[in-house]
């Protein structure tokens, strides 16, 4: 089986709340945002407006705005699964990666 239909079929079965960490292949902010956050924000970063997930892309956030509301930032009205066990380094791949976007 391929690798990328592997990690679709993972992320399908899994939803959106991926708070392991034990994924040492995934090494670059790319492949993190597919694996945590393209389930439900898309590949694109577009996001889902029917299902009420916010794009990504273009996002006036900054880096560190973004890596803390993926791991620390958890208000009552968020939406957005949190990631507490997810390293900064991780969440800082993943930020830089949606910057780019």
């Amino acid at each position: 089986m391929k690798p990328i239909l592997l990690l679709l079929i993972v992320m399908v079965l899994g939803g959106c709340n991926k708070d392991i960490h034990r994924h040492p292949d995934l090494v670059t902010g790319q492949q993190l945002f597919d694996y945590h956050c393209a389930s439900c924000h898309t590949e694109t970063g577009k996001g889902n407006f029917l299902k009420g997930v916010p794009p990504n892309k273009n996002t006036s956030l900054t880096v560190w705005q973004i890596a803390h509301k993926i791991r620390i930032d958890a208000n009552d009205k968020r939406k957005m699964p949190l990631y507490p066990n997810m390293s900064a380094e991780e969440a800082e791949l993943i930020a830089d990666y949606v910057k780019q976007l």
